[in-house]
């Protein structure tokens, strides 16, 4: 049975008809969006005005480095996205084969050798209110996006008063509800810093706005343990991987931001910026270490060919090959 939408309400049913601002479109030079296996230009691609992901954030996203044309790191995203996808009840309306086809076609169209990948999966439409009926056809819409521009400086980071559970099985999962982000990104913007630490119910740092957090300190590699509320980040993994491959020990641990700013040197990953450099911590400045840079050179060269081991320990744990 699918979802039947009361004839007394048929103006709910309509589309977002008003027009992306051309200065939104401009600022994205990939003209062109994949939604629900259509390729349409990017103004034209509109999800429902009672699709459940606009609604109350009912969904998950993944965003993917493209290097050379290809999705960086795609089968560990993958696990990442439909894990989630599975945690929260919404079935893929598409196989994983089928939708990399589609990104690889939406690269080729946009002509986007260099770029981020964006895979939104929504419930999709349904009835008002937080209940589902299970008949919901989910919203898929792969979009594509520049890089960011690299920092020129490293990075000036704070605590907010954005917050997560301890033990959160949300915090696991890449939710299209992000106001907790979007809070500790402009709270921290209106420090003057660059980002925001989110911090959890025991007061400790758990991640930035949209990365996750090592230190160094004392020869050994840090960074906050997924169960304080982390995102299981897929560069973070690779990071610890790319650590172990160079002989460097990584010890997963809670930490207060005021330890932090005793630390030798910090630094943040994401799949969009890859590894960038802490310069501040609330104000205190941090020192550079070697090994901020050594993992910068190994993550380069991971970008072109991951190395064997790393692939191997995954393929071990997940029963993926590369």
């Amino acid at each position: 049975m699918r979802v039947r939408v009361p004839s007394v309400t048929p103006f709910i049913l309509f589309r977002i008809t008003k027009p992306i601002p051309e200065s939104l479109i401009m600022a994205n030079p990939f003209s062109i969006a994949c939604l629900n296996n259509q390729f349409l230009p990017l103004g034209e691609a509109r999800v429902s005005a009672i699709d459940r992901g606009f609604l109350y954030g009912d969904g998950l996203f993944e965003t993917i480095r493209i290097h050379n044309e290809r999705p960086f790191l795609w089968e560990w995203h993958m696990m990442r996205f439909t894990g989630g996808a599975e945690s929260l009840g919404i079935t893929l309306p598409q196989s994983a084969e089928v939708l990399l086809g589609n990104v690889r076609k939406l690269i080729h169209r946009n002509n986007g050798l260099e770029s981020v990948a964006r895979i939104a999966l929504s419930r999709g439409v349904g009835l008002r209110g937080y209940g589902v009926s299970g008949e919901e056809e989910p919203t898929l819409l792969i979009t594509q996006h520049p890089l960011p521009i690299p920092p020129t400086q490293p990075l000036s980071l704070v605590a907010t008063s954005a917050r997560v559970a301890v033990g959160d099985p949300l915090a696991k999962v890449k939710s299209a509800n992000k106001l907790g982000s979007v809070l500790a990104k402009r709270e921290a913007n209106a420090q003057g810093a660059d980002d925001g630490f989110i911090l959890n119910s025991d007061g400790n740092v758990t991640e930035t706005s949209s990365a996750n957090l090592f230190w160094v300190e004392g020869g050994t590699l840090h960074t906050p343990p997924v169960s304080d509320g982390v995102l299981p980040g897929v560069t973070r993994r690779l990071v610890v991987g790319l650590a172990s491959a160079l002989g460097q020990a990584v010890r997963e641990e809670s930490v207060a931001s005021d330890r932090l700013q005793q630390a030798d040197a910090a630094f943040v990953t994401s799949a969009a910026t890859g590894i960038v450099a802490v310069g501040q911590v609330d104000g205190g400045a941090l020192g550079a270490h070697p090994l901020v840079g050594q993992l910068q050179d190994a993550y380069d060269a991971a970008t072109q060919e991951v190395p064997a081991e790393i692939w191997a320990a995954f393929e071990a744990e997940f029963g993926v090959g590369a």
